[in-house]
């Protein structure tokens, strides 16, 4: 499909994205996934709220030379430029998957190193049902936290995630 084909497309959710000339459904999300969003959203909020950054939910994400991915929550270091041709946003400094049943874990690992290779900073895949989490950065490739293990970036410095906090909220 052609690029003004699918912006041509009506908005619908699950969201559709744009890879390479093909395009994808979302799946839709279940309660932990609801849960874990909701949860990052509001963290994510409060800490911007003191360090000028942007905060967006299911933002369709520009990305040059391949097309439309839509993260679950990216974050705008302060400075990040937000908005790109076509009124979507360009790569975060993090971006949020969160695994939903109707994808599999292995099509979101590609999804965190498509936006890593093409502009995001630092991807977490967050893993419900496995109370796990998996980094994506410089120095990682799909590195698998758990337990007590604290989800940090020095992209968005002094913003940490405890997975055991997270996780709690979902039981």
């Amino acid at each position: 499909m052609s690029l003004d084909a699918y912006l041509a497309l009506p908005e619908e959710k699950p969201y559709l994205e744009w890879w390479d000339g093909v395009v994808i459904q979302k799946a839709p999300g279940n309660m932990p996934y609801s849960r874990a969003l909701l949860k990052f959203i509001v963290w994510l909020d409060r800490y911007a709220d003191s360090h000028a950054g942007e905060v967006a939910t299911q933002a369709h994400t520009w990305f040059e030379g391949h097309g439309y991915l839509v993260p679950d929550v990216s974050y705008y270091v302060a400075g990040r430029p937000v908005m790109a041709r076509y009124k979507f946003g360009l790569p975060p400094s993090l971006s949020i998957n969160v695994w939903t049943p109707g994808n599999t874990v292995a099509e979101l690992r590609e999804k965190c190193r498509q936006m890593r290779a093409n502009g995001v900073d630092v991807c977490w895949l967050i893993l419900p049902e496995e109370r796990a989490a998996e980094l994506f950065d410089a120095d990682h490739d799909g590195t698998r936290l758990t337990g007590d293990a604290v989800l940090a970036t020095s992209a968005v410095p002094g913003f940490e995630v405890s997975l055991a906090e997270l996780f709690a909220l979902l039981d």
